[in-house]
């Protein structure tokens, strides 16, 4: 029996000691980020400073941080600080309407504020309108779906927001709507900057019985705070902990971030709901195919060759992993391999020495290539000419590229992070993440056969898909985790 528990407890201390290590890499991975950006606006700083544009640019800073201080100051004589505000357990805030007990889900109530307020075109924007346009068409679901819009606390119709999305003609003039018994009001656009404008409706679905669902995509700005731009952070960590209060259940775009979520609170000790109910879906993989002569000439011309063909897709940001790709590809084109690396994906944060990077590669325009600005359709069409894709980064809440390349039938070589074996399961083939070394080694693997890939064993649900899980899960009560 001793003998027993020292090998449990020998085992213990190996996996503390391989986290541990994990750790300290990430660390550094970010540390060298963060170096090369700092490097480089030094550099640009000091090619400003001896620059003419510099003699005009210094005067009108100078300017401006004198004004900033006159309206800081004037604003602070005007506007007094009030007390703090401690967050606590929600509570009707009209007490002769107390909330009514839970009904069974009778209809599905769907916000879209965010994304008809602004379409940023971003991942969040991309899977509302998919999993709204996918509610909108299903014949067979159990609830009714309604597409809202919150303004002054006030819930309405959006009917041309859906007739963009489902093609048919807008059903008449957008009105307010009145809550009914058992409706479950979805929070699945982005309302980190807006939520108390939604408090006057979540008191309303409460009062009749209902219940306030939130969507969450990832936990990066809590997990990961240095690969998001500073006010994200910020942001976000106000929201979750207002959203924990307010809401009664949680739906994440995977089962990794559902754990993640439920494991936070639970280490942190944040205050939420009682009963809070935490469940997940995956993400759907279909985009429109395309015409096969929509593609620019410059794209076509990128994978227009017999070498494999690499494709990487995702913001040029942090934690995506772009430089790890490049390291590793410099690696094998100094080791003779001809083959190219197409990146697409529009600039995000922190990114100018990558950038810079990119674009003054030797091999830029010859065996590298980077597109910001490509269509549905012409993502399309790279996917078809791709020989596999690549999906480098450290921390995501999904991997969409990962279920898009394989229903595609598209081989995927991605870094080795939970949620990628989640949605990879056991067709993907993983490397070492943060590890240009051990990227190139399972590159020359996969084109030598040694590595194999078998995109059928790849996760590759469709949107119609994702759409019926969520509401299965609402209608039935079929939540992963409950929190006390």
């Amino acid at each position: 029996m001793s003998e027993e528990k020292g090998e449990a407890g020998g085992d213990l201390n190996a996996s503390r000691r391989a986290a541990s290590e994990e750790r300290i890499r990430l660390l550094e991975h970010q540390l060298d980020y963060i170096r090369a950006e700092m490097l480089h606006l030094t550099h640009e700083r000091e090619n400003m400073i001896y620059s003419v544009s510099y003699r005009v640019f210094r005067p009108l800073r100078l300017l401006e941080a004198k004004l900033v201080d006159a309206v800081a100051a004037t604003f602070r004589r005007v506007v007094r600080p009030g007390p703090a505000r401690t967050a606590v357990a929600p509570t009707p805030r009209n007490s002769e309407a107390p909330s009514a007990p839970p009904a069974k889900a009778r209809r599905l109530l769907v916000d879209v504020t965010g994304v008809v307020n602004k379409d940023a075109g971003a991942g969040i924007e991309r899977v509302v309108k998919r999993i709204t346009q996918a509610l909108y068409e299903a014949t067979d679901s159990e609830i009714p779906t309604l597409a809202v819009r919150c303004a002054g606390g006030q819930l309405s119709t959006c009917h041309e927001f859906i007739a963009s999305l489902t093609g048919r003609p807008a059903a008449g003039a957008d009105r307010e709507i009145a809550i009914e018994a058992g409706d479950r009001f979805l929070m699945l656009s982005d309302a980190w900057n807006a939520f108390d404008e939604f408090m006057p409706a979540f008191e309303r679905i409460r009062r009749h019985g209902g219940e306030i669902v939130s969507c969450i995509f990832d936990l990066i700005p809590e997990l990961y705070p240095h690969a998001c731009y500073d006010v994200t952070v910020s942001r976000y960590d106000r929201w979750l902990r207002r959203a924990l209060l307010e809401s009664d259940s949680f739906i994440a775009i995977s089962r990794t971030v559902a754990d993640e979520l439920a494991d936070f609170v639970d280490e942190r000790a944040l205050p939420h709901r009682p009963g809070l109910k935490i469940g997940w879906f995956h993400c759907g993989s279909d985009i429109a195919a395309g015409r096969r002569d929509a593609a620019r000439d410059k794209i076509r011309a990128a994978v227009a060759v017999d070498a494999p063909v690499f494709l990487c897709v995702g913001t040029i940001e942090p934690r995506k992993g772009h430089r790890t790709a490049l390291k590793a590809f410099d690696d094998l084109w100094n080791g003779g391999l001809d083959a190219r690396l197409v990146l697409v994906g529009r600039r995000g944060w922190y990114d100018e020495a990558l950038v810079a990077e990119i674009v003054t590669h030797p091999e830029f325009g010859r065996r590298l290539y980077w597109f910001d600005d490509v269509a549905d359709d012409e993502l399309s069409f790279l996917y078809d000419k791709a020989s596999a894709v690549l999906c480098p980064s450290y921390a995501e809440g999904f991997g969409l590229p990962i279920a898009e390349a394989a229903r595609r039938d598209l081989p995927v070589i991605c870094s080795d992070i939970p949620v990628f074996r989640e949605v990879g399961g056991e067709g993907a083939a993983y490397f070492r993440v943060n590890d240009p070394q051990a990227l190139a080694r399972c590159i020359r693997g996969w084109l030598a056969g040694e590595i194999v890939t078998d995109p059928s064993r790849v996760s590759r649900s469709s949107w119609a898909d994702a759409a019926r899980r969520i509401v299965d899960v609402i209608a039935h009560d079929d939540w992963s985790r409950r929190l006390p």
